[in-house]
């Protein structure tokens, strides 16, 4: 099993851990794909660390109407290209102990992209044998850590986001398709978004923020602890069945007011409420928490 040595950074730890909840499985591992975080080590410290930049640019031809990218720790954000190409905007800071470690694992950053049934995927590798960057740095490099930021634009064309990250946030911005959204110890927002096809939204450890979506497709939330903002579905949603859950979280509700109230429960610390708004129907659970619903 693969252990990425890993430490929250102040920014993830604001990001990502003040949720108002703790975690109740108090595991110290979380994973990315086959690569393992291990959070016992937020204690390490490096005597050196340094920020540094590579822009990429893969052909994206239109049978292409996916993407997909898993990044260990830092942040995923998508948006529009305006072209028939998607870009990669890889920001990464390397701490190390000394100047000569740092450069040696800045020589050997890269990132590819392959094409498999009609889905993009990037890929974070090392940049001549284009194996796994976390792979080569165990072998090559195990005493420092690379902390990721990934600004990634697609076309129009491509409507199916699937994205992954260990510790971090990410983070979609008036774009429209399918939605898979997965964040072991971090946020995930989604402002000003149509989803038109059937989407998943979860995070073990962090808040979800769902602002001004239009719903026309069935849609999963899920946060294992933490706090979730829901705006109700905007005018315009339609035929979506919306499964908002939570098992140690809080639930915020606002937006428009016309909603109906079809079932609600309460029992110990658990709460449901089930209502149906702009033709969707919306189930609202939580294990511990409370559900509250703006009513101003």
């Amino acid at each position: 099993m693969k252990i990425v040595k890993a430490i929250l950074t102040s920014s993830l730890i604001a990001a990502a851990l003040l949720t108002g909840c703790s975690d109740s499985k108090n595991s110290s591992n979380i994973k990315v794909g086959d690569v393992t975080i291990d959070l016992n080590d937020v204690d390490k410290e490096y005597a050196k660390n340094l920020k540094f930049q590579k822009n990429y640019t893969f052909e994206t031809p239109k049978p292409i109407n996916a993407m997909s990218i898993e990044v260990p720790t830092g942040d995923i954000e998508v948006e529009h290209s305006g072209d028939d190409k998607s870009g990669l905007c890889l920001r990464y800071r390397i701490y190390a102990d000394t100047d000569e470690t740092i450069d040696n694992v800045n020589e050997h950053m890269g990132s590819v992209s392959e094409v498999k049934d009609n889905v993009l995927v990037i890929k974070l590798v090392e940049a001549e044998t284009s194996e796994d960057i976390n792979t080569w740095l165990e072998k090559n490099a195990p005493d420092c850590r690379v902390e990721y930021d990934v600004y990634i634009t697609v076309p129009e064309y491509v409507n199916d986001y699937r994205t992954k990250c260990g510790i971090g946030n990410i983070t979609f911005k008036e774009m429209s398709g399918s939605f898979t959204a997965d964040a072991s110890v971090g946020n995930i927002t989604f402002s000003d978004d149509e989803i038109t096809g059937s989407s998943v939204i979860k995070c073990n450890t962090g808040n979800i923020t769902m602002n001004s979506i239009t719903y026309k497709a069935d849609t999963d939330i899920y946060a294992e602890t933490g706090n979730i903002k829901f705006c109700l579905p905007l005018n315009g949603s339609d035929g979506a069945d919306i499964s908002v859950k939570g098992e140690t979280a809080n639930i915020e509700v606002s937006g428009i007011k016309n909603y109906e109230v079809k079932d609600e429960k309460t029992k110990g610390t658990s709460q449901s409420l089930s209502i149906a708004v702009e033709n969707c129907n919306i189930d609202f659970a939580v294990d511990t928490g409370e559900i509250k619903i703006d009513k101003e």
